[in-house]
């Protein structure tokens, strides 16, 4: 565009000073016997029309320029923005990487109640949890009835079990267990399993285990 404006003014200037010859031509002679005064009057007369043509297409040359230079700007905002999304996307498939790698060191217990019924006057269970997962240490047993309890375990390997004993508690009352651990990555999480009482016809009462979803 401002290749289009250049040639627009010389055509226009051409033909102004074209028209300026046509009309004045014949009376240039004149001028040498002007005073310096009138000579400045008829330059800026017969040259005026030129400068503001000059200074009007600079001013539109001037706008294209901001406006080339507000494309170029929205453009680069533009690649910004789309930099910003790809590195946003990029994190995400980090962090599901991540969490995909997290879950591959997580342990796969399962829980069963081996044994239950009463001994010096309290009501117990036995729970047995194995491990077909990944390594797991710190790990921490914890049932929730109406009393509470605690037991601390040796680290899970792959395959490995162990067995935990809670007296106190209500005959054959309902409860949930939550298994806290730490996996090889050093990371802390925790299952979760209730077992509910059922009465098994000839055989008497037994518990019946689920697994819950994850604790996160």
């Amino acid at each position: 565009m401002g290749r289009v404006l250049a040639i627009i003014g010389i055509v226009l200037t051409v033909l102004y000073a074209v028209f300026a010859w046509w009309l004045i031509g014949d009376r240039i002679q004149t001028l040498r016997s002007m005073g310096l005064n009138e000579v400045g009057d008829f330059l800026a007369g017969a040259f005026g029309p030129l400068a503001i043509l000059w200074l009007v297409l600079g001013f539109f040359q001037q706008g294209i320029e901001l406006r080339q230079g507000t494309d170029a700007l929205r453009l680069q905002a533009q690649e910004l923005n789309n930099s910003v999304v790809q590195q946003c996307e990029m994190v995400a498939a980090q962090k599901a990487n991540l969490l995909n790698y997290e879950r591959t060191l997580e342990p796969i217990l399962h829980l069963d109640v081996s044994d239950s019924g009463w001994s010096e006057g309290e009501f117990y269970v036995s729970l047995n949890i194995n491990n077909t997962g990944e390594y797991c240490e710190s790990v921490i047993i914890k049932l929730f009835a109406t009393d509470n309890g605690e037991r601390i375990a040796d680290p899970l390997i792959t395959g490995a079990s162990c067995s935990v004993r809670f007296d106190g508690l209500h005959e054959w009352e309902d409860f949930e267990v939550v298994v806290e651990y730490k996996t090889r990555s050093g990371a802390s999480n925790s299952q979760k399993f209730s077992a509910a009482s059922y009465d098994e016809e000839g055989y008497g009462y037994n518990y019946y285990v689920r697994k819950l979803p994850f604790l996160n």
